[in-house]
């Protein structure tokens, strides 16, 4: 749920409103039209995540004149209507066209002499779209708040802080003992009954009970998604 809302924001103007997730698991999808539009989709999902990297979130639009956006967003609205209309050869050619469109907006950022982000910065987005920022150290940040002053920007400092909170002992236990695990939400401790609230590195360990009956909530609950 929270890859698909996350990531969805983002991407899912480029091929129609379909889910993102559902185009990293094609064996899932039986209908072979949509198999081959979100094929296309994959690449210009993958073109847009790496200009992103680069400048922002949907920041590049920005960046260039109106007359550019405004051809952009209208390709964004021809690969739409492809999608939505199931024909696989129009969206072909309405994907190729976000392509160059891509490589249009990032000449003329730079020729425009726009800043790229700071290498130190990644940006990530909430399930209500805004978008957040995590840098290296308080130096990148700054540099980086002063490109991208609507964003809030965080230090792997200040995540350290936060996430010595008590509510996050658990995730931490689980993020330990099973690699892989992903916190789709967050709960207080009383919801779940008693965690560990202490200091010292030994709490954040998980006995062998613990760890199997974590292990079957999870085998349980992806049996129940099928």
């Amino acid at each position: 749920m929270a890859r698909t809302s996350k990531r969805g924001k983002v991407y899912e103007a480029l091929h129609g409103g379909t889910k993102f997730d559902g185009l990293k698991e094609p064996f899932e999808e039986r209908d072979p039209i949509v198999l081959a539009l979100n094929s296309l989709a994959l690449g210009v999902v993958a073109r847009k995540r790496k200009a992103d990297q680069r400048w922002g979130l949907d920041r590049l639009a920005e960046l260039v004149s109106e007359e550019t956006r405004l051809k952009y967003w209208r390709q964004i609205h021809r690969c739409r209507l492809a999608y939505q209309s199931r024909d696989v050869e129009s969206y072909r050619s309405a994907v190729g066209g976000m392509m160059r469109a891509y490589d249009a907006l990032e000449r003329e950022a730079e020729s425009g002499g726009a800043e790229p982000l700071h290498e130190d910065v990644l940006e990530g987005q909430r399930e209500d779209g805004s978008v957040f920022a995590v840098a290296a150290n308080a130096d990148s940040a700054w540099a980086y708040s002063q490109q991208r002053v609507e964003v809030d920007v965080w230090t792997l400092d200040e995540l350290a802080v936060i996430l010595a909170a008590p509510v996050f002992t658990q995730a931490i236990r689980l993020k330990r003992a099973m690699p892989g695990t992903e916190v789709m939400s967050v709960i207080q401790p009383e919801d779940v009954g008693p965690v560990f609230t202490g200091d010292t590195e030994s709490g954040y360990v998980m006995s062998d009970k613990e760890l199997e009956a974590m292990k079957r909530v999870g085998e349980e609950g992806r049996k129940a998604g099928k």
